[in-house]
């Protein structure tokens, strides 16, 4: 398959009326963590929140429920503001007779604090999860079919955080 050479904005956050971002905390589970996903007076997203390990939670997250199409594409980059602290990108795809995979493939990375960074991320190297574990034999990634794509907090990083994305393309 060849590589498309021009950038695939997947969002620069300016028309979010079509965009379905959710909030998914640990309360699924019976933790207490918090978090909100607003855009800023300048027109970039803001993930931020407190993670708490009571009641062993310890994760947020933010997804959009958008379906994505980067077949053909080898790397997601972000272009973030960070706090200092690992988050993940991850996305959800579909299976062939249509259902939702029950688990995520996932990359995470470190942010510098109080620093715009543009991250990296090669498609190649996403590892299928769930629930934090890894997913052994999970098949390659159908890049044709994401139906859902966001960011995560956990990794026992207690306290608060705060990322703030100015945007996501693929190449």
């Amino acid at each position: 398959m060849e590589l498309l050479k021009e950038k695939q904005l997947i969002t620069d956050f300016s028309n979010l009326a079509r965009q379905r971002w959710l909030i998914i905390n640990d309360g699924v589970m019976g933790g207490v963590s918090r978090s909100q996903f607003q855009i800023s007076d300048s027109g970039t997203a803001v993930f931020l929140g407190k993670i708490s390990l009571e009641n062993n939670g310890g994760f947020a997250s933010v997804k959009n429920h958008e379906p994505l199409n980067l077949a053909g594409r080898s790397a997601i980059h972000l272009r973030v503001l960070g706090d200092g602290k690992r988050y993940s990108f991850r996305f959800q795809t579909e299976t062939p007779n249509g259902k939702i995979n029950r688990f995520n493939y996932e990359q995470r990375f470190d942010t510098n604090k109080n620093e715009w960074q543009e991250i990296s991320l090669n498609l190649e190297q996403f590892e299928a999860v769930y629930r934090g574990r890894d997913v052994e034999d999970a098949p390659s990634p159908d890049l044709s079919a994401i139906v859902r794509y966001g960011f995560l907090i956990s990794d026992g990083q207690e306290g608060s955080f705060r990322l703030e994305v100015e945007k996501i393309y693929a190449t």
